[in-house]
């Protein structure tokens, strides 16, 4: 039977914007001691932009984690205006990266992105009936965010993750959603 450890003591090591890191001592279903780094990161949306029911608009950008462009969903973190109705960060979210607004937002799923040292959670909403905004309705940009939009066909990105392309954790949960519903 699976048990619970027990935190002694929590010491905070960082503390940024988006995420904070907390030192845990804890002590273990078997009376032993061990130690517990964890990442406290604000959640998060993502969405699976629809403008037909062929095609998914997907981002190209930069990513200074990996070093590398990736090919991914938009996606943002929430801030004080969304913790309760995180629906707003999609609309947001939506202006900023892709400059669409969407006639019908679903939630589909949540999700933790990497339980083994973070409490990273992800919503993933799905939007259609998209329309361009016009430019002076634009919201700006993240600082730095440099992206290029593509709409990618089901088949296209079922390639992709043939050949094992899809490495962003996000995506590839939005693609095998998107599979699902096409059953």
């Amino acid at each position: 039977m699976a048990e619970r450890e027990q935190v002694r003591e929590t010491q905070t090591v960082y503390e940024g914007p988006i995420f904070s890191v907390e030192k845990q001592a804890v002590t273990l279903f078997n009376g032993q001691t061990s130690q517990r780094d964890i990442v406290h990161h604000v959640p998060a949306i993502a969405v699976m932009a629809f403008p037909d029911e062929d095609h998914m608009l997907l981002e190209k950008q930069y990513r200074a984690t990996i070093g590398d462009f990736i090919l991914e969903i938009p996606a943002g973190k929430l801030d004080a205006r969304d913790f309760d109705e995180p629906e707003h960060a999609v609309i947001r979210e939506l202006n900023e990266e892709l400059r669409v607004s969407a006639g019908h937002i679903q939630r589909v799923t949540g999700f933790y992105e990497t339980v083994g040292f973070s409490d990273a959670y992800m919503h993933l909403y799905i939007a259609r009936d998209l329309q361009p905004i016009p430019v002076a309705n634009q919201l700006p940009r993240d600082l730095g965010e440099s992206l290029d939009i593509e709409s990618v066909s089901f088949e296209a990105l079922k390639r992709l993750f043939e050949a094992g392309e899809i490495n962003d954790q996000k995506t590839l949960t939005a693609f095998l959603y998107w599979s699902y519903l096409r059953g």
